[in-house]
């Protein structure tokens, strides 16, 4: 067994980042604002707040409202997803006491680490719709049961995520179990021995954290608490996260393969979506559906993107369609 010792953060931001320079275009710098950590914790605790709020209702009320009410959890879990995406972009080279708490405010609860999303999300953003795109994938088939079954499995994905706690934690130390961890736990498509990766080893020594976090959370939900809050606070709305977070990559892209990383087709492939509304609450938190300025400009803070679009609309009109 190999140990590594890891000094410093490994990621490809720099390398996305120059990879879809040709997209700046005219933009005025004053709309291209970067994320403020310290805003993105108040979104975090905002959304925590409601998350504790409804797990107190769910100890008083009966059960049949118990599933209305894990359907609220279960987007503020999406919306935790959302916030640690808009670190997962921003060029950090060490993990400050800021950066930490945000990863295990929103990464930790749906069985993510900063730097297993980062590894799969970038390389979607710098290779959208090609091959090499982790979410790039065909449909399976035009029968409806099998697609119906191919999107029920995103009810198990976080479930899932957890097990890659424990594969990672054991790639770090065994470097023969890094190729397989890269290939289904990050959704590596290189298709390269990732072996002695600084990127890959640092993902699996960022799991044994995940894997305490769990440890430490299930000891006391199974020792301390009823089925009922365990169904209801979590299990249940993990469930429904990732069936949300299934049906919002599926709805983010038109999935046709491409070659190239041009403006013009990241934005013919790409989709804006629930914009507003009762379905941006629950579909799209946090102004991911904003998604072609996203992926135009990929550093721009969440709360940024409805001002960065309408200035696409209002100056590129013939590039950026609206929404339909």
């Amino acid at each position: 067994m190999k140990k590594e010792i890891i000094i410093g953060e490994y990621h490809i931001v720099d390398e996305l980042e120059n990879a879809i320079r040709h997209s700046r275009l005219d933009t005025p710098k004053d709309l291209l604002i970067k994320p403020s950590l310290n805003k993105l914790i108040i979104h975090a605790l905002m959304d925590w707040s409601v998350v504790i709020a409804c797990w107190i209702a769910i100890y008083f009320l009966p059960v049949w409202s118990c599933v209305f009410i894990s359907l609220i959890i279960a987007s503020r879990f999406h919306s935790f997803g959302v916030i640690l995406h808009d670190v997962v972009h921003m060029p950090l080279k060490n993990k400050t006491a800021k950066i930490r708490l945000l990863e295990i405010m929103t990464g930790y609860p749906i069985a993510s680490t900063l730097n297993a999303m980062r590894y799969h999300h970038l390389r979607h953003h710098k290779d959208s719709c090609m091959v090499t795109d982790p979410y790039f994938k065909r449909s399976p088939s035009n029968n409806p049961i099998i697609t119906c079954l191919v999107f029920l499995k995103y009810s198990i994905l976080i479930p899932f995520w957890t097990i890659r706690g424990l594969y990672g934690s054991l790639a770090f130390y065994i470097p023969a179990m890094r190729k397989n961890y890269a290939r289904i736990f990050l959704q590596d498509k290189s298709g390269l021995d990732l072996t002695e990766s600084k990127e890959v080893i640092q993902c699996a020594k960022e799991d044994q954290f995940q894997l305490l976090f769990y440890f430490f959370v299930f000891s006391i939900l199974f020792v301390f608490f009823s089925v009922k809050i365990i169904l209801f606070c979590y299990l249940f709305p993990i469930a429904i996260t990732g069936l949300v977070s299934g049906y919002r990559v599926a709805k983010e892209h038109h999935l046709v393969e491409v070659n190239d990383r041009k403006m013009e087709t990241i934005v013919k492939t790409t989709v804006d979506h629930n914009l507003g509304g009762v379905l941006q609450f629950f579909l799209a938190p946090r102004n991911i559906g904003y998604h072609i300025v996203h992926h135009l400009h990929p550093q721009v803070a969440w709360y940024q993107l409805p001002k960065l679009r309408n200035w696409y609309l209002k100056n590129h009109p013939n590039l950026y369609p609206r929404e339909k």
